[in-house]
């Protein structure tokens, strides 16, 4: 039997599961000693954030808690079990965090009627359109590496933090790349006469 299923306290898996389904809040202890470490680093890929990887964890273990009939042996052991219902949550509040994201910046940009006009950033809606497609052009000419800083920082609305996590390079490296993106579309802008959004 593999060992990490019997630490600390001994107790294999499938006991601990039996007497999670008796209420036993021994056990649940004993498995978040066991297996949290271990939800917590599956949450952290998925989110790149230690305090939503964190929550994941809580919620995860609340809701075997909740139910813990929902664990099958036969299908697989607890710690793959729960580290599927770790990613799934993660990814779960991964998606939810994006969209309240984009709810935020429709809120800030209440006078445009879509996502692509966060590039507007309180241009005259009647220049929109030209914007955005000015915008679009400028971008096409940009390298992969700095397209990509700016469509998560104009059209998803991320932090350079995020954009870096996002991308698995430092926030120095993605601040590079954005710089450098912003001085070229600056100048393909100029002939448009516009300016890049800050």
């Amino acid at each position: 039997m593999n060992p990490t299923a019997r630490s600390p306290a001994g107790v294999p898996d499938a006991v601990l599961a039996r007497r999670l389904r008796c209420g036993d809040e021994a056990a649940l202890s004993t498995l978040y000693d066991r297996y949290a470490a271990m939800t917590l680093a599956v949450a952290f890929r998925v989110t790149g954030s230690r305090q939503c990887a964190e929550e994941v964890v809580q919620e995860v273990f609340l809701w075997v808690w909740q139910h813990p009939e929902r664990f099958d042996a036969t299908r697989g052991t607890m710690r793959a079990w729960l580290a599927v219902l770790a990613h799934r949550r993660a990814v779960d509040r991964t998606r939810a965090d994006a969209a309240a994201r984009r709810r935020r910046i429709g809120e800030r940009c209440a006078a445009a009627p879509s996502a692509e006009d966060v590039v507007i950033a309180g241009e005259d809606a009647a220049h929109a359109d030209q914007l955005v497609a000015a915008l679009r052009t400028a971008m096409a000419g940009l390298p992969p590496a700095q397209h990509d800083v700016v469509r998560m920082l104009y059209f998803e609305g991320l932090r350079v933090r995020e954009i870096a996590t996002r991308l698995g390079v430092p926030e120095g490296t993605a601040k590079t790349r954005l710089r450098a993106a912003r001085q070229h579309l600056a100048a393909r802008l100029r002939a448009h006469r516009m300016r890049v959004p800050a």
